[in-house]
């Protein structure tokens, strides 16, 4: 579920949150999906010291910037 918003790039989690939530899908189970999926987070901060976090499918990111 998770793996088919994401795809093959990263996704800011609280896009991916939207989107998910947008198809009736709860904060709970968004983690349990994340978990199971084996989603990974990849914190980024700017230099004002703000951060997002994105998230992304590693098999998918492997084979897209090996």
């Amino acid at each position: 579920m998770i793996k088919e918003i994401i795809g093959d790039d990263f996704m800011d989690c609280q896009k991916v949150k939207k989107i998910c939530m947008s198809r009736g899908i709860s904060q709970k189970e968004i983690r349990k999906h994340k978990l199971m999926e084996g989603i990974g987070t990849l914190t980024v901060t700017n230099e004002d010291g703000e951060q997002m976090w994105l998230w992304f499918n590693p098999s998918e990111i492997w084979e897209k910037y090996k």
